[in-house]
């Protein structure tokens, strides 16, 4: 929904009415998780994906008849379907799509908490008197008495962030790697002579100040992705304390085995257990035999969605 929503604030400035097409609910094998969307102009504009172009064209077909007065609607998709090959699923899954005009205030007001990395959550009625009743809820998907039956809960949460650490080729790859994957991504050196917008156009925020400090005060869940690139020890070891000590769902740490046994000796030398050892993903990325900037960060792209999807 987040990749989706400029684009219909377009068309609502343009006082076009929109219909939005949610993926509510999947069964067996799905290209997409639910909350992915897809929306359709009264001008016949598309933006979006659920599947990869199986079903597009008839969501775009119930879009038109909703524009034409119908009602919103639930519909289903499957392998099983007679019509499976036109409008279903040949990876054997099935989906489940709402369709409902989109309210204006609702689409305005998601964005802006979107630009200003507000967690919200649009609440939508699948079924019932009120099908197709659309209204901003909590983020923890807390809603009023009238919507708590048949209602999905789409979270629209800040975006993830990244933290790349050193001011090296290899960081500017990795950084364009993580805007890729949805994340608000940082770099940070401690030189400043290194660290400039000539080399680092893409990230979200550049920082000028030691790793380890400027870790402390970061803003770090489990849905963070450190990535130490500074590959100096009087960088790395301070940090990777610091990050161990913390939450993140992704540690990764550049250099190869003999960089790594010392490195780990350091660790040790300051306190760190083996679990914690454990945690850091070094050498960095997937093993696929990466070796220039872009590759390196094709792998480290590659090690952080395996394990968040646990294949990892």
């Amino acid at each position: 929904m987040r990749e989706i929503l400029e684009t219909i604030e377009g068309w609502a400035n343009e006082e076009l009415s929109v219909v939005l097409a949610t993926l509510v609910g999947t069964e067996r094998s799905s290209p997409r998780d639910p909350g992915a969307a897809m929306a359709v102009s009264e001008r016949g504009d598309v933006v979006g994906s659920l599947t990869g172009g199986c079903v597009e064209p008839a969501l775009y077909e119930e879009a038109r008849a909703i524009f034409d007065g119908g009602a919103p609607r639930l519909r289903s998709y499957g392998i099983e379907e007679e019509d499976a090959f036109e409008a279903g699923l040949p990876c054997g899954g099935t989906i489940h799509v709402f369709l409902a005009m989109a309210r204006p205030d609702l689409i305005e007001e998601l964005s802006a908490a979107v630009r200003h990395e507000m967690p919200v959550a649009l609440a939508i009625k699948t079924a019932g008197p009120e099908i197709g009743e659309q209204r901003l809820v909590s983020a923890d998907g807390r809603t009023e008495p009238a919507l708590e039956e048949d209602v999905f809960i789409l979270p629209l949460l800040p975006r993830p962030r990244m933290y790349v650490f050193g001011a090296l080729d290899h960081a500017a790859a990795v950084a364009r790697a993580g805007s890729l994957l949805g994340f608000h991504v940082t770099v940070c050196d401690a030189r400043k002579r290194f660290l400039t917008r000539e080399r680092f156009p893409e990230p979200d925020e550049l920082v000028v100040a030691w790793p380890h400090e400027f870790l402390r005060s970061a803003e770090v869940d489990e849905r963070t992705a450190i990535c130490v690139l500074t590959h100096e020890h009087k960088f790395d070891v301070p940090l990777l304390q610091t990050a161990l000590a913390g939450p993140a769902g992704y540690i990764g740490a550049l250099g190869g085995s003999k960089t790594r046994a010392d490195r780990e000796e350091r660790l040790r030398a300051e306190g760190v257990d083996e679990e914690n050892l454990r945690r850091i993903h070094a050498p960095i990325g997937l093993d696929i035999g990466a070796r220039t900037p872009e590759e390196v960060a094709i792998a480290v792209a590659a090690e952080i969605v395996a394990l968040r999807r646990g294949s990892n």
